[in-house]
């Protein structure tokens, strides 16, 4: 899956390489791909752990491509590594910590609606494979916890990007992201299982 994903990064680099997006006002030209750049920081929970918060903060960063339809329509793909999980609180009249860091290699693929101004509204989902799963209890790291958690993830995203500067290749992008699947086994007897929850902030960076 990894070296997988590695060549599709590359592909889509590729297939961007002498593609430039159209946000300039001095040009009006239709392209049909568009390609960039992203990186940025996640602030995940796990939804059923008996935590709550944005706690953990992690890492994502990857490539990015736009086949458009037309000037306002658009379908994105893109190929991210993603860091998520949960963590407790620093408090100082709690001494139990918890930190759970799973790592991530994720394909979105979504929906743009592109106002032709600085804006830009995103809706899909996305494909996440685990390769790597830590969780450290009161300092001390278990040992079975990538037994339990599911190697698999199906999630939906939702989000949006304001372009930035007069050519408009720079962007600040916001997007939301829940597990559909259940990532392992819940802790609450109501929930029936564990789900990533994500806000994540990106910088993005258009050819």
């Amino acid at each position: 899956m990894i070296r997988a994903t590695m060549i599709l990064a590359a592909l889509l680099l590729a297939a961007g390489a002498e593609a430039q997006i159209a946000h300039g006002n001095k040009d009006d030209n239709f392209r049909v791909f568009d390609a960039g750049v992203a990186i940025g920081t996640n602030f995940s929970q796990v939804h059923g752990d008996n935590l709550a918060g944005f706690n953990k903060i992690g890492f994502t960063g990857g490539v990015l491509t736009h086949i458009n339809f037309d000037p306002n329509w658009s379908v994105g793909l893109e190929v991210n590594y993603s860091q998520k999980g949960s963590a407790t609180f620093p408090d100082p009249n709690d001494p139990f910590e918890y930190k759970l860091s799973m790592q991530y290699a994720e394909i979105p693929v979504l929906v743009n609606y592109n106002d032709k101004n600085r804006l830009i509204f995103s809706a899909g989902m996305a494909y996440g494979r685990l390769f790597s799963v830590r969780e450290v209890v009161n300092g001390n790291e278990t040992s079975n916890i990538a037994d339990a958690i599911s190697n698999d993830e199906l999630s939906f995203i939702m989000g949006g990007t304001i372009l930035i500067g007069e050519t408009r290749h720079f962007g600040a992008n916001f997007r939301y992201q829940r597990s559909i699947t259940t990532v392992g086994e819940s802790a609450q007897r109501n929930v029936p299982g564990l789900i990533n929850v994500l806000l994540t902030l990106r910088g993005i960076y258009y050819f």
